[in-house]
């Protein structure tokens, strides 16, 4: 299964996700700010999926996705933003970026895990 971190500053949407992708099997790491996101994608190079809020207090959602692009260089790495907004120019700003999806919140667990699966389908290593 994977190796996934999750990072949101709502407490709420830290838990929701993480026991969403456990009981799918995969293994979850979670924290509330970009700079820890960071920090464990320094020291964990195994993570192949990255669960992001977009607004967050300090490192922006953009930043965050740029910056863990240039620790994993893996292009299986994948990333999936969480996000209030849901404007055209927000969303293709992050996909030009390196997000791989956009998920607006509120969303339930379903479609997140249908989205996981989604961007790993072709991965015979999963």
């Amino acid at each position: 299964m994977l190796s996934i971190l999750v990072v949101d500053d709502s407490p709420t949407v830290l838990n929701v996700v993480r026991l969403a992708l456990s009981s799918q099997g995969h293994s979850v790491q979670a924290c509330d700010t970009g700079e820890k996101a960071i920090e464990i994608l320094n020291s964990d190079p195994s993570i192949r999926l990255g669960i992001f809020d977009f607004n967050m207090p300090g490192l922006s959602g953009v930043n965050l996705i740029r910056e863990s692009k240039k620790i994993i260089k893996n292009k299986e790495f994948k990333i999936i933003v969480l996000s209030g907004e849901d404007k055209p120019d927000i969303i293709s700003n992050a996909l030009f970026n390196g997000a791989d999806a956009w998920m607006v919140k509120p969303f339930n667990n379903e479609q997140l895990i249908k989205q996981v699966a989604e961007l790993f389908e072709n991965d015979v290593s999963i």
